[in-house]
Parts: structure tokens; C-alpha cells; sequence
């Protein structure tokens, strides 16, 4: 059922409702496309979401198992509210369907209304737009069929404050605000969204197609969802639809009422089944026949299996206490704190499954003791809500322990939507980030006309928007995903005047929320999440600094920002330096240094001064020197002190080394670019001063300035370090962004912030010394566990690809960690444990079956890690090219990545996401998970030299600095590459690889 099928028949295009048609480029299609995916849904109002909304609600008439299906994936992927100005999004791709029994349409927007389209180049051009509600889309400029817009792909509709700044950038007049909408839609296969700006001539014309686009797009997903439920009222809707095609409103009996089944593909799938409902021979099906034809569809071979397992029974069915030990011993489930919950569970699903279904071997009774549980109603269990893959979090937990004890989820240049150069700043970062549960976002600040600030990407060719429009959505959707703090990151490169205007538009703006004094100003700690609920914070460069003697005198206009952890540093101010052994202070980064020579200036990389005022300079971070500086000059911070205060608890600071003055206090943050942190924290005293730095203190760590395409870094590399803010470019999903995502997924890491390893948070110290087996050797975790990728489920063939080609799916799974011995920038990878097992593993292609293939593969996972909190599994479907073999080459159609101690054990089924990370909708994993127990061992150091520096992946950093040479801006398709074949340098994470 996920092939393509080309036939027009009535029973092909039922069984082909989860398949995206075949055609080359998506505008060949003539109809629209049932929704494949499920979009996030933006929220105006500031409240908390509700971790239980579905897509459908089950009553007492029916049962949707693949409503609980979305809730997986609302849960695990979406935020999706009941309530503000965005329509809901959806989008995707799937296959033709009725929607005859939808809402009502505006006969006016049948007909056609007149609307003014306004281009890029703001100039507004008067179309008739016309609502086509049976081929699911809208057109304008007749006779011109690329000129649609299918509804099944619009994301999202937006209206009001959320579309200020393109009302602003593209000349609208403010009295056009109330009539004036976009529309966000997605292109098949392409990684970025599209808009469309709309001005209507009147207030009704503006709601009726607002309105209209919403409720026909939330019908549709309903719609579709209720027939991959193969639910009993969608089929018979779906039937009576197809006769009045076929008869054309004319009289007819039912006896005439028929189907043929030409022209299926896979004809081995679906034409047995066919075969099987086709009790006369006849090569037709009556709707009796049809519904034995949708219930052949809808078994599932692989749940059979379990269901045979668990019953001692099968033909009676499952008995409760059967069920319970099924959820105590496999799924690992809590059942005796609780069994009144899960017999509850048990008895709804029993019963709702047999009447919706008709199971012989499902029983209803009003005594659970006599009640069993059918195949359909077991499958209906396996793939709903109440069988999540993640933990769930208590609904009034809290977070005790101060900020600097959590990893927080932080995003780079928030503010951009694609590449660093020549692309686009938009409001749309934001709201995107922080419905997702984004807690740092990032604001560049720069000098605007009118003396009002504007936010943009330096002199990297990217338009500017307003500040205060920036504040504005920030402070609508600051706590829509979570309720715990927010951190907004400053860098500041306006003049004095507008820096004091970005200060009151902050405290005009966020008003109570602001965090403007510290809650106990004799603390020497920070404060907790939990202390700070509902407040924004400021990261920003303080107001006072000690600046170094200059050689001079005189005052630089400018410092680029980012460069640190290099040498050579002020001296430290005298201090106590007994925190820190004596040993450690031989460290690049701690070492105090003579005044270098003007050479030695000349070749030097500067320090961090990120949310310093930045007069000339671009914003973008550079490994190189400013002119200015290569002269020896220095400078102090310029924020003013209304701005500089407002850093309560998240004061940047320049980096002198750790035994600084500037570097004991307890609000300071240090921000460092990933390049520099990387090359001066490879020698093992200096990452014991980054890790206690970052025990009691503030780090953020960004992206290269030189990925230009807005690619990611391994945040593993950062989070093993300590480093609380690996500050990612959420626009694009590739391997960073999918570590990001399973990191802060699951539990109360939903939070936004997830509590660091406790060996990162304190010095463990071994009251009876080591043991014997432990001297001279690294203290390490074993991690053995097993993951058998059981089935998929209806998965989604790619518009690119060829008519010709089937799909021929399998599954690779991936292990990431925090010690893994194939990162070649890792010093401390240490030697290979000959129990290890490799980290990567792929079932078997299953060949021409994409809508239920079975796999089957059990991967055994054995090795050491450090961290076993930081353990990441990502599972990637994959198309061969060629049927037989499975290489890092081949396509990647699907993903999804979970962290390890967030996954529940058991039969679970997993959401898949598409390579713009959006959930599909039907597409997903069934896997069976066994974890074993940690144990610890030890295992010896790796070999050092050249003062401790360890040689691993040497010669290849020597490569890089002396050619200058890095692989971050590849533009070869992410689909294409392999994840981390040769260790997984920072440079070569790419989308879907």
C-alpha cells in the first residue's frame, strides 16, 4: 500500500490511502492528497499545552486505534492547542479522498473571490482565487495549473500580530492589518515552506477564507486518520461516494453496487487479499466483499504473532490477568501501584474493539472478569497513546537544583529560517522554536532607522526586522511548549541611544515576566527552573569590565565575536586558587601569560565578546583577528547600564581563564564558538578545567561561523563537556537537530532543561579509595541492550521517485554516546573494548512493500560509555536502490532518534519523521526493546604525548588548520550521505545523514 498505483479504480484508490502518488514533480497530481503529515500548530494564547490533545476523540460508538496512533505523534513531535489566530497546520502527502461529508463550504469562495496577491518585490496584483473543495485546492490565474495551492499542504494560516513584520516589510498599510493573511504551505520534498501574503476586499471575505481553510484542513486529517482506522461509518462513506460516481446520481439497487480491482501494485499484497474477499470469482466486489477486502487490509501479521503468544487461548482471546502480566513483565508498566487504571484500560479496549470490529473473539461484559481482549483490540492498544514509547512526567513535577546543573534546550540565530548569507530573518524562527519547547533563543541586535533597533545577521545580505516586533512574539509564545524559564541571548551591536530603546521595549514588553533583580542578592548560587516559572531572562554582556593596560590607549571600535579559550590571557587576578589543583594551572586556559610580543598579537585569536557593542565588524563569528586588534588595542564594554543590568543571572563576561575574577561569579556565562572551544580543550587538564568551570558556572557553545548553510555540530561533543547551552540552528534538521530533539523529549525533559549526569554536577570522592582492579584506569558504564525492529508501517513513497522504481525498504539503527570511539576529534575515546559491539546495525531489505513490511531483526548493542544518560538510538527507514543491497548511500525516507533512558522497554510503536522533522501521520516503527542493567568496569587511559594531548584524529585537525580546508558548507544532498562512516566530525553533520 505504499507503492504507487496508477489505477483508477475504486478499490485501489481505498488501498492506496497512505501512499504519495508516483509523479516526478508534485504538481502533476490532478487531485489533492490526503494529509501524510502531522504539522505543529502554532498557539496565540500564553498557556501551557495539554500533553493529552489528539487528533480525534474516541466515544462510545467508535473506536479509532490510529487516533491514538497520532497521539503518539502528537505527543512525541507536536504541540497541538485548542485555541489562538494560527489555523492549525497540515500538510502532506498521501492519496485522493472524498470530502464530500465535509464542512460546509462559502458558495462566494466556490465561485471565486478577488483577492490581492502580494509579491516579494511588494507589488500587489488582484487575482480570483477559487476554492475547488473536490479536488482539495486553491487556484488563482485560470488556465494555469501550477498556479495551486493544495490543502493538504498549507502548514499554516496566520493572521494579525503574528504577521505584523511582513505586513511592515512588504508596504501593507496598518489599516489593512484586519484583512491581511498568510498562508505557509509546504512543497513535497523540500526543505523549506513556502508563503503566501493575501489582503481581502472585506472583512467577511478575510473569514470566510480563514475559516474555511482551517475547518477543511482539520476535516481532512480527520477524515484521513478515520479511514487508515479503516473505521466502519469511513468505509461506508467512502462506498456511498463511490457509487454516486459511478452511477451518477442515478437510480440503481444495491445488488448493482460493485468494484472492480484492476491494476494494483504490489499485485503479490493486494491482490491476495483481493482475492480473498472475492468470494463469487467474480473480479468484482459487492460492499459485503469490500469489507472483508478492508479487513484483510487492516491484519497485521506481526501482531498475530503476539497475540498467539499471549493468549493462552487464542480463540477466546486474552484474559485481564493475561494482559497485566503482558504489562508488568514485557512492557515493564507499573501495574500494581495502579491496576484499577489499567483494568479500566484493559475492559475499554475490549469492549470498544468488539463493537466497533464484531470480533468473534472478543467478549463485551460489564465484569472485566469475563471480558477478553481480540487481535484488533490488542493491536488498537499497541499502536494508541496508552502504550507511548517515552516516560511520561508527573503533571505537577518541579526542578529543584540550580541552572547550572541542567542542560538547557538553546537555539543559534533564532531569528533565521534558512542559510547564514543571503537568506532570510523572519518572526517565523521564533514562534517555530519556542512551540517546539525551545527555553535560549537568540537575538542580534543592530542600529535602525527612526532610532528603533532591528534584528539581522551582520553584513551577511539578510533583511532586518523589527526589534519590538521580535519581543512581542517571543513574549506571545515564550511558555506555549513549557512553563519554565526563558533565556533570551543579546548580541548587542546598536549605539548607546537604541540600546536604552531595547531596554524599555523589554520591560514594556515583557513586563512582570522580566526578571530585572536576582531573588536573593546575598546568594552565591543561581536559582532553580523551578524558582523562575514564567519569567524571561536576559543573557547580555555586563556593563563593567577591568580592561587590560593597552599599549596606546585608545579605545577599539570594534572585536568580532567568538573566538576564546585562546592564548594568551590576562594574567588571573590573585585569588584563591585552591578549587583548582596546582597541576591544572599548567593548562593553556589557565596559565597566566607575559605580554606577547606584536607578532604574537598579530597571530592570536580573540577572546569572547559576545553581547559586546560591535561599531564596525560584522556580527558573524571569525577565527581571525580584527585590524584593530592586530594593532594591540583593547577596549571596554559600551552597554549601558539600563541594558547591562538587565543580565541578572546570565552576565557575559570576557574570557581571562578560569581563575579570573570575572570567571567566580556566580551570573557570569561564557560563550564560546565551537571551533575554538574544540581546538584548545583537547589536552586532558584542560577539559578537567572546562568540566569544574561548568560544575558551578554558565557556558554556551554555537555553530562555526563557516557553516553556511546552517548545518550542525555533535551537541554530544559539548553536553559531555558540561556545556549547559549547545546552541543548535533549529532550522535544519540533521543529525545535531535529532540529538537535540531525543534529548529534550520525553519525561520532564519536555522542560526544556534535562539534569546533567551526576558526575557533572559534583566531585565524586571514594571514601575507601579505589579498587584494586580501578588504579591507573577510567571508571566506565557496560550498556548492553537488544533492539528488534519488528515491522513499518505504511510508509510514504517520495514524489521524486521514479514510477518505475518499487519500494524497497530496511532499517538502519545507530548508536550515538558520549565517548564514542569513532569521533576522531575526541582526545579521550580511549581504547577499544574488545566486548564492544559495533554501533551500527540494518535489518534485511524487504523487497516491493511499503505499506506493512516485516523485518524481524533483532541487533544486540553492547559497549562502554561514560555517560549512560547521554546514550542516543537513531532509526532510519531507508529505500535500496537496487533491491538487494543496503548501503550509507541510499535514501533515507524516515527517522526518528530517542535517548536511551527515555525509552520504555517492550513492544512499542515508534512516530517516523520526514526531513524537515514534521511527523507523518500514519508512518510508523514496531519495535521490541530489552534493556539490561549498567554495570561498571574499568578500562585503561588512552595513550598521550605532547603534554597530555592524546594523538587521535591529529594529523587530521593538523590538515584542517594548514589548508584551511573544512567540508561544512558541502552543498551534496544530505540525502546522500552516510551518517558518521570515519568518525562523526563536527563539519560533516548534514540533514538526514
Amino acid at each position: 500500500m505504499a507503492e504507487a498505483l496508477n489505477s483508477h479504480s475504486s478499490a485501489t484508490k481505498f488501498a492506496s490511502r497512505t501512499r504519495r502518488q508516483s509523479a516526478v514533480t508534485p504538481m502533476s497530481r490532478e487531485g489533492s492528497v490526503g494529509p501524510g503529515i502531522l504539522r505543529r500548530r502554532s498557539d496565540s494564547t500564553n498557556t501551557a499545552p495539554t500533553t493529552d490533545t489528539v487528533l480525534l476523540t474516541d466515544s462510545d460508538d467508535e473506536f479509532h486505534d490510529v487516533n491514538d496512533i497520532n497521539s503518539i505523534c502528537a505527543e512525541s513531535m507536536t504541540r497541538d492547542f485548542s485555541s489562538g489566530s494560527a489555523a492549525p497546520s497540515v500538510a502532506g502527502s498521501a492519496s485522493i479522498i472524498d470530502v464530500s461529508a465535509g464542512p460546509v463550504v462559502p458558495m462566494a469562495l466556490v465561485k471565486g473571490t478577488f483577492l490581492q496577491k502580494i509579491s516579494k518585490k511588494k507589488k500587489a496584483k488582484r487575482y480570483l482565487f477559487i476554492l475547488e473543495a473536490d479536488a482539495g485546492k486553491i487556484t488563482w490565474e485560470k488556465g494555469r495549473s501550477s498556479k495551486c495551492i493544495y490543502i493538504d499542504d498549507i502548514k499554516e494560516v496566520r493572521i494579525g500580530s503574528d504577521i505584523r513584520q511582513y505586513r511592515i516589510d512588504f508596504g501593507v498599510p496598518e489599516s489593512e492589518e484586519g484583512r491581511f493573511f498568510t498562508i505557509f504551505y509546504a512543497v513535497p520534498d523540500r526543505s523549506r515552506n513556502k508563503t503566501m501574503h493575501l489582503v481581502a476586499e472585506d472583512e467577511e471575505t478575510f473569514a470566510h477564507w480563514v475559516n474555511a481553510l482551517d475547518s477543511i484542513s482539520k476535516h481532512r486529517e480527520v477524515h484521513m486518520a478515520s479511514l487508515m482506522a479503516f473505521n466502519d461509518n469511513a468505509i461506508r462513506t467512502y462506498w456511498n461516494g463511490e457509487m454516486t460516481k459511478q452511477f451518477e446520481n442515478r437510480m440503481h439497487s444495491s445488488g448493482e453496487e460493485e468494484i472492480d480491482f484492476p491494476g494494483v501494485e504490489p499485485r503479490r499484497e493486494l491482490q491476495s487479499k483481493f482475492t480473498i474477499a472475492d468470494t463469487t470469482g467474480s473480479g468484482r466486489l459487492n460492499f459485503g466483499e469490500f469489507q472483508i477486502f478492508v479487513r484483510e487490509m487492516k491484519r497485521r501479521e506481526d501482531v498475530r504473532l503476539l497475540y498467539v503468544k499471549l493468549a493462552s487461548n487464542p480463540e477466546r482471546g486474552i484474559t485481564l490477568p493475561e494482559f497485566l502480566q503482558f504489562l508488568r513483565d514485557e512492557q515493564g508498566e507499573d501495574v500494581d501501584s495502579s491496576p484499577s487504571f489499567w483494568e479500566a484500560k484493559f475492559v475499554r479496549y475490549a469492549n470498544r474493539g468488539s463493537r466497533s470490529r464484531g470480533e468473534a473473539n472478543s467478549v463485551q461484559s460489564p465484569d472485566k472478569d469475563f471480558t477478553v481482549m481480540g487481535e484488533q483490540a490488542l493491536a488498537a492498544y499497541l499502536t494508541s497513546k496508552d502504550n507511548f514509547p517515552l516516560l511520561r512526567a508527573s503533571p505537577d513535577y518541579s526542578l529543584d537544583r540550580p541552572f547550572n546543573e541542567y542542560f538547557i534546550s538553546s537555539s543559534h540565530n533564532t531569528y533565521l529560517v534558512g542559510r547564514q548569507i543571503a537568506d532570510i530573518a523572519s518572526i517565523e524562527g521564533y514562534i517555530s522554536t519556542l512551540v517546539r519547547g525551545c527555553r535560549s533563543v537568540e537575538i542580534d541586535c543592530w542600529d535602525g532607522s527612526d532610532n528603533q533597533p532591528v534584528v539581522k545577521h551582520g553584513y551577511a545580505m539578510t533583511n532586518a526586522i523589527s526589534f519590538r516586533e521580535v519581543i512581542n512574539t517571543i513574549n506571545k509564545y515564550a511558555f506555549v511548549a513549557s512553563r519554565f524559564p526563558l533565556w533570551v541571548s543579546l548580541e548587542v551591536h546598536c549605539n548607546a541611544s537604541q540600546q536604552e530603546v531595547m531596554a524599555d521595549i523589554m520591560k514594556e514588553i515583557f513586563g512582570p515576566r522580566l526578571v530585572t533583580e536576582p531573588l536573593d542578592p546575598s546568594s552565591t548560587q543561581l536559582p532553580s527552573p523551578s524558582d523562575l516559572k514564567d519569567r524571561i531572562l536576559i543573557k547580555v554582556k555586563g556593563t563593567h569590565q577591568n580592561p587590560e593596560p593597552q599599549r596606546n590607549g585608545n579605545p577599539t571600535p570594534g572585536r568580532r565575536r567568538g573566538n576564546s579559550l585562546t592564548s594568551p590571557f590576562s594574567k588571573p587576578a590573585s585569588g584563591d586558587n585552591a578549587s583548582i589543583p596546582a597541576q591544572y594551572l599548567s593548562s593553556p586556559l589557565l596559565r597566566p601569560t607575559t605580554q606577547p610580543s606584536r607578532r604574537g598579537i598579530a597571530n592570536r585569536v580573540d577572546t569572547i565578546n559576545e553581547g559586546e557593542v560591535h561599531d564596525t565588524v560584522s556580527s558573524s563569528t571569525s577565527e581571525c583577528d580584527s585590524e584593530e586588534e592586530k594593532r594591540g588595542k583593547r577596549r571596554t564594554s559600551k552597554i549601558v547600564k539600563n541594558l547591562g543590568e538587565l543580565g541578572v543571572y546570565c552576565s557575559g563576561v570576557k574570557f581571562h581563564g578560569f581563575e579570573s575574577a570575572e570567571c567566580k561569579k556566580s551570573n557570569h556565562i561564557l560563550s564560546f564558538m565551537e571551533g575554538t572551544f574544540r581546538k584548545h580543550s583537547k589536552a586532558s587538564d584542560s577539559k578537567l578545567a572546562l568540566t569544574r568551570h561548568n560544575m558551578r558556572y554558565m557556558m554556551r557553545v554555537y555553530p562555526q561561523y563557516s557553516r553556511l548553510s546552517s548545518d550542525n555540530f555533535n551537541p554530544l561533543m559539548y553536553w559531555r563537556r558540561g556545556v549547559q547551552m549547545a546552541a543548535l540552528n533549529w532550522q535544519t534538521f540533521d543529525l545535531g537537530m535529532q540529538l537535540n530533539q531525543a534529548m529534550f523529549d520525553g519525561g520532564t525533559d519536555q522542560s526544556g532543561y534535562v539534569l546533567k549526569p551526576e558526575s557533572m554536577r559534583a566531585i565524586r570522592i571514594l571514601h575507601d579509595g579505589l579498587p584494586l582492579e580501578a588504579i591507573g584506569k577510567l571508571e566506565r558504564q557496560n550498556m548492553s541492550f537488544d533492539i528488534n525492529v519488528i515491522s513499518a508501517q505504511q510508509l510514504i513513497r517520495p514524489s521524486n521517485l521514479p514510477s518505475s522504481r518499487t519500494l524497497d525498504p530496511y532499517v538502519e539503527i545507530e548508536i550515538f554516546h558520549t565517548n564514542d570511539k569513532r569521533d576522531k576529534h575526541d582526545s579521550m575515546a580511549g581504547i577499544r573494548i574488545l566486548t564492544d559491539t559495533p554501533l551500527k546495525a540494518s535489518t534485511p531489505i524487504v523487497r516491493e512493500n511499503g505499506f506493512n513490511p516485516v523485518f524481524n531483526h533483532k541487533a544486540h548493542f553492547n559497549f562502554t560509555a561514560k555517560h549512560p544518560e547521554l546514550v542516543f538510538i537513531r532509526f532510519s527507514v531507508k529505500l535500496s536502490s537496487d533491491g538487494d543491497n543496503s548501503s550509507g548511500r541510499n535514501a533515507t525516507i524516515a527517522t526518528y532518534t530517542a535517548k536511551l533512558n527515555s525509552l520504555k522497554p517492550g513492544y512499542r510503536t515508534l512516530p517516523l519523521l520526514d526531513s524537515n522533522g514534521d511527523q507523518y501521520l500514519f508512518s510508523t516503527l514496531f519495535c521490541h526493546i530489552k534493556i539490561d542493567p549498567t554495570t561498571s568496569v574499568y578500562v585503561p587511559k588512552a595513550p598521550e604525548n605532547n603534554g597530555g594531548e592524546a594523538t587521535v584524529g591529529k594529523l587530521k585537525h593538523i590538515g584542517r588548520n594548514v589548508f584551511n580546508r573544512s567540508s561544512a558548507n558541502s552543498t551534496k544532498s544530505s540525502f546522500d550521505k552516510s551518517s558518521i562512516e570515519g568518525g562523526y566530525s563536527d563539519s560533516s553533520q548534514h540533514q538526514f545523514t
